[in-house]
């Protein structure tokens, strides 16, 4: 691991990581790094939206195929989250004021994190957001990595 401290609210079984890391890799030193450090620790699994961001900013069918089977490479988050948990993050974020502070994509990776209890690994300050908004009686353990 790397000497800086890690949040508090980091893993306890595994990682999603945010396509804003994911699209980062290539450029940004800390980036890699951390995504080295969590990918040769933890269990990295993956749900269908984070799958349907990563595939969206792909030019060709065939970078679609190829960006579809780096998603395979991970193991799928099993729960799915129910109607009512996925509308609670998003009531949260309206509660709290922050309705624009995270995009529903966001919102549902939220929801498979949480009923899958497992960390999500970012790079944009979205999943500070909802975790401001769901806190204290849900619980949204997310690791913020700066570029």
């Amino acid at each position: 691991m790397s000497e800086r401290a890690v949040p508090a609210l980091t893993e306890r079984r595994g990682y999603l990581v945010d396509n804003s890391v994911l699209q980062k890799l290539s450029r940004s030193a800390p980036i890699l790094r951390r995504f080295r450090e969590v990918t040769a620790t933890y269990p990295i699994f993956s749900c269908p939206p984070q799958v349907l961001e990563y595939c969206w900013s792909a030019r060709d069918p065939a970078e679609y195929a190829e960006l579809r089977t780096d998603m395979e490479l991970y193991t799928p988050a099993v729960v799915v989250p129910s109607t009512g948990a996925v509308l609670d993050v998003q009531q949260a974020l309206w509660g709290a004021g922050l309705v624009r502070g995270a995009g529903n994509t966001d919102v549902l990776i939220t929801a498979y994190a949480i009923a899958n209890d497992l960390t999500v690994l970012h790079s944009d300050h979205d999943f500070e957001h909802i975790q401001r908004a769901l806190a204290p009686a849900v619980v949204l353990r997310q690791e913020y990595v700066a570029e």
